[in-house]
């Protein structure tokens, strides 16, 4: 009965979203997986690495970090004014304080199946209105409740496998 709420919602959510016909379909279709997966655990993972998949989908199908020649369009534009100081190549994922780049980036792209991670957005997109939250991501809204969403905004860098059995953990409450 839940499941069939859930999917309801989510279906509803999914027809509003300014998206092809296609794409509702194959969200749909992805969605149907996660619910119909009987196993919490293994319902979980789904779930999260469809939200991964949909993020990296999001940014780099649109390319919205803008990046060329492994420079994103927020260090370009600080070489282009003239502000020489923090022109990193790979753009957020340079480390700041050790100088060095994250361990999951790889080709300009980033490997990592962290939602936290991928929800990340700097203030110069954000500016841009870039802006991702949980509840805009279909498989996220009604599948998880606040406690788990609050688990894994706040979880950056930590292995997929973690993450899963935390939202296992998290399942009941609030």
């Amino acid at each position: 009965m839940f499941d069939k709420i859930i999917y309801i919602r989510t279906k509803r959510f999914i027809n509003k979203q300014i998206i092809s016909e296609k794409k509702k379909k194959e969200e749909l279709k992805n969605f149907e997986k996660i619910i119909n997966e009987k196993n919490i655990e293994k319902r979980y993972l789904l779930a999260h690495n469809f939200i991964c998949d949909y993020l990296d989908d999001e940014f780099y199908g649109k390319n919205l970090c803008g990046f060329k020649n492994n420079i994103c369009s927020r260090r370009q534009d600080m070489i282009d004014k003239g502000i020489i100081r923090d022109t990193y190549e790979n753009g957020c994922c340079h480390g700041y304080k050790e100088g060095r780049d994250c361990e999951k980036l790889k080709d300009g792209r980033c490997t990592t199946r962290n939602i936290a991670c991928k929800l990340f957005v700097c203030p110069y997109l954000r500016k841009k209105g870039v802006h991702f939250s949980l509840n805009k991501i279909p498989y996220a809204r009604y599948l998880f409740n606040k406690r788990q969403k609050l688990y894994i905004i706040t979880n950056h860098f930590i292995d997929q496998e973690i993450i899963v059995k935390g939202l296992v953990k998290r399942r009941y409450g609030l």
